[in-house]
């Protein structure tokens, strides 16, 4: 059934993306690589036995909140930082810095390590691997490498994952200011670097733009979350 599926999702995914593409509409080019990309996941995804979502909060909630204890314990006052992966770091990670005015030495970083000491503007926790990249993984399994492809295709693949396996979707769009807004449903109230679903979304659009990226904001709303990222530049700018 998985298989039927997927095939029946992937051939819609192909005529929408033909289509768009003849007739310069860039939207329907953009659901067809959605359209895809899910095809492909649901071909490969057993559709029974699942977990329903409502029960999930309950397994990555304390979690959550035990990061936010802990940012607000030691007194973290930078914006958290999206690290894609790189040589020290192979999955990713995200940075808690220790000074708003954070200036991060990714030489310091490397797995196995939590506290980055060094200036104030250097210092902070670090966590390798982020909530999400079990999710990230996955997505690279079954649909491919994320790393520079892209801020659209990077983030159409997560998010035809999430959707495949129930935990909803995400939408991400870039800015005439060069910013990214990123809008998602969580699975836990707390921070969103700390939630699965949203730094799985996050690492993603980090991995296809291959720069690290600042949580500059975080809107609520009933179900979704806002979330509007800076670019800070690539590897090479903070090594």
């Amino acid at each position: 059934m998985g298989r039927l599926l997927g095939g029946v999702l992937t051939a819609a995914g192909v005529i929408l993306w033909y289509y768009g593409g003849t007739s310069g509409t860039t939207a329907l080019v953009n659901l067809g690589i959605g359209t895809i990309i899910l095809g492909l996941v649901a071909a490969v995804l057993p559709l029974g036995g699942q977990v329903g979502r409502e029960v999930l909060p309950l397994t990555c909630g304390p979690s959550c909140d035990f990061f936010e204890t802990l940012r607000r314990d030691l007194e973290l006052e930078g914006n958290p930082v999206i690290v894609p992966p790189y040589e020290n770091l192979p999955k990713g990670a995200v940075f808690l810095p220790k000074s708003s005015e954070f200036s991060p030495h990714l030489g310091r970083f490397g797995e196995g390590t939590v506290f980055v000491a060094g200036s104030e503007r250097e210092s902070g926790v670090l966590i390798s691997p982020p909530a999400g990249w079990g999710i990230v993984e996955y997505t690279i399994e079954n649909v491919g490498e994320l790393a520079g492809t892209g801020l659209g295709y990077a983030s159409s693949a997560v998010s035809s994952v999430l959707s495949a396996l129930g935990l909803g979707s995400a939408e991400v769009f870039e800015k005439e200011d060069g910013r990214i807004e990123v809008f998602v449903r969580p699975l836990c109230d707390g921070p969103v670097y700390a939630d699965p679903v949203s730094s799985a979304v996050l690492l993603a659009v980090a991995m296809g733009t291959g720069e690290l990226l600042k949580v500059s904001s975080v809107e609520r709303g009933s179900e979704h979350v806002k979330i509007v990222l800076e670019r800070l530049g690539g590897i090479e700018k903070w090594l």
